[in-house]
């Protein structure tokens, strides 16, 4: 077994250092804990095979990878992709990206319903293809229109909100300010879609 909290330092303040604690479980102990705290690099790597490999390949969790009848009451929140992005920043110290198929399953989610909510004064499109610069084009995940605005509409992977998951939605942003874009947290489409698709949708209709 194990649990977390914020570090006791400076960092810990922050948010950017955690103390991990390992627990036997057999009463008394059984002295496996201690044995695994020189092998945490070993152990990181042996929790990133089990999330990415699961044999049921999940969704998010599922009895194969996370859940277990002790954890039962924190089942949905448990999500092996979003760990998967957490092991592979720590291990290799960088951002490889979020699982393309959930950001794809995550976006059709809030484009039905964003469609769901809206009269004809707002439309939305997918896999729309938009032009900028002098010679750029990219097929965006969703495509707004309203009032004679353009909008995009992405998802950022459930640790980097507010970027953007697909680079050129990204390098859009920088260089075109014919499109407003709008970055939700995949995490929250799963989560509260309903919020989600309000806060789009209040964006898009108070645009200036």
């Amino acid at each position: 077994m194990a649990e977390f909290r914020p570090a006791l330092t400076t960092r810990g303040k922050s948010g950017k250092e955690v103390e991990i604690f390992l627990y036997d479980t057999l009463p008394g102990g059984a002295g496996f804990a201690s044995q695994i705290a020189g092998r945490g690099l070993e152990l990181f790597q042996r929790a990133l095979s089990i999330l990415k490999n699961c044999p049921e390949n999940c969704d998010g969790s599922c009895y194969r990878c996370l859940r277990s009848f002790k954890n039962k009451l924190e089942h949905r929140l448990l999500d092996r992709h979003v760990g998967v992005e957490l092991l592979e920043y720590l291990l290799f110290g960088e951002h490889p990206g979020f699982n393309e198929q959930r950001l794809k399953d995550s976006t059709a989610l809030l484009l039905n319903d964003l469609r769901r909510r809206c009269d004809d004064t707002i439309s939305f499109e997918a896999g729309a293809t938009v032009t900028y610069g002098a010679d750029k084009s990219i097929e965006v995940p969703i495509l707004a229109q309203s009032a004679g605005k353009s909008f995009v509409i992405a998802l950022s992977g459930p640790l980097t909100s507010g970027h953007p998951a697909d680079a050129r939605v990204a390098d859009l942003r920088e260089n075109s300010t014919a499109y407003r874009i709008i970055v939700e947290n995949e995490l929250e489409v799963r989560g509260n879609l309903p919020s989600v698709s309000r806060k789009v949708l209040q964006q898009i209709r108070t645009s200036g």
